[in-house]
């Protein structure tokens, strides 16, 4: 047997470890957690609504979990406007990728809200018609969902000016009912 047989599925295994590895200690590197507070909670099901006019509001929270104060770009301005959003899955394994609709900004410039370590920002989510990439449903009704809240910041020159995090973090899944009219 040659040598180099037995090394190239070792390096390979190695190789991957080592990126493997990296990729799982970035997301450690997160100064955030994000969670969702859904608009409606019991013991038998969590909810959150979409409508095109007047959905019911629910929650995401950003925490910083670092020892350091954070800044993260404020929602009014096309840094932030875009940086929470949402991945729907239906029962049936179909994926919905959901974020805010582009807007044309009449006045804008980068500025930022600074988390201090330990403390939130909330932000109020109305899934209407500002939303793209909402699932369609031909009726009204309740849908359940498994639903992941994203953060993610995009690496730029006003986010390297404002000293912003940039990466993507992900929430946990939670199994919600989608309700829908």
């Amino acid at each position: 047997m040659h040598p180099s047989s037995i090394l190239r599925p070792l390096l390979s295994v190695l190789l991957l470890g080592l990126f493997s590895a990296s990729a799982h200690a970035a997301d450690a590197a997160a100064p955030f957690e994000i969670a969702v507070v859904p608009f409606r909670s019991s013991a038998q099901a969590q909810s959150i609504a979409t409508a095109d006019t007047k959905p019911d509001e629910f929650y995401v929270v950003l925490t910083n979990i670092s020892n350091v104060a954070q800044p993260v770009f404020e929602t009014w301005n096309s840094w932030g406007f875009q940086t929470v959003s949402f991945e729907f899955t239906t029962a049936d394994g179909k994926k919905f990728y959901v974020l805010r609709r582009e807007e044309d900004f009449t006045k804008n410039f980068p500025s930022a809200f600074l988390i201090q370590p330990g403390e939130h920002q909330v932000y109020p989510i109305r899934l209407d018609k500002e939303w793209a990439g909402l699932p369609k449903f031909t009726e009204n009704g309740e849908t359940p969902i498994r639903c992941v809240a994203i953060y993610q910041v995009s690496p730029t020159l006003a986010a390297t000016e404002q000293k912003v995090w940039t990466g993507r973090i992900e929430s946990k899944v939670y199994n919600l009912t989608l309700r829908h009219w």
